[in-house]
């Protein structure tokens, strides 16, 4: 027996960031060399990233004003249906102000499926992702692997570059009509980390 299409309602993805903070290795050294310089002013710079959900379009920095790490739902529009995915993606952007290189590199861990009750929804669905260089792309069914635990690493992201991870839920064909109007949550942890690109390391 098919589920109707009320699954639709039932799938959230909630993008759970969590901005990883590295320090930019090779200043203290720079401080410290022996040397004159004349009075000048220091500025810290920003390592912003922002998030951009796909199809929905809604925007959100990586970290909130207070220091907490952003929650980004990601809504698919299409109807889940037993053997069939649904298809969403968020557009991840280096907007850092630091001088030189600070390329970033972006990446998505084991995605949390919630409740995980034996034999309700969260154990017929499967999270499959991919890493492309458009949002539309995320409809393209190819290229698509499961997300496990190594996650899924972007290549080095440049400043004022951007990213696209995107994800596909996949409803199992054998799904039991037990699952009908059942509501999961699928937590997709996202961290963005500075590249060194000093020559010989940081």
């Amino acid at each position: 027996m098919r589920i109707p299409q009320t699954l639709r309602a039932a799938l959230l993805i909630a993008a759970a960031v969590v901005l990883g903070l590295l320090t930019v290795q090779g200043t203290y050294a720079l401080w410290n060399a022996s040397t004159t310089a004349a009075p000048g002013t220091i500025s810290s710079a920003s390592f912003d990233v922002s998030l951009t959900a796909s199809p929905s379009g809604q925007v959100t920095n990586m970290t909130l004003p207070g220091g907490g790490p952003a929650t980004l739902a990601l809504s698919p529009t299409a109807s889940l249906q037993p053997g069939a995915s649904v298809y969403a993606g968020v557009v991840v952007t280096n907007n850092s102000n630091a001088g030189g290189t600070f390329d970033t590199s972006i990446s998505v861990g084991v995605p949390s499926k919630l409740p995980a009750t034996p034999g309700t929804l969260a154990d017929y669905l499967t999270v499959n992702a991919k890493t492309a260089s458009a949002a539309a792309d995320c409809n393209t069914v190819s290229g698509y692997s499961p997300l496990g635990a190594a996650g899924l690493t972007s290549t080095a992201v440049p400043k004022a570059g951007a990213t696209v991870f995107c994800f596909q839920v996949s409803l199992s064909s054998t799904a039991p009509v037990s699952v009908k109007g059942q509501a999961v949550n699928i937590s997709l942890p996202i961290t963005a980390r500075q590249v060194c690109g000093a020559p010989g390391g940081c």
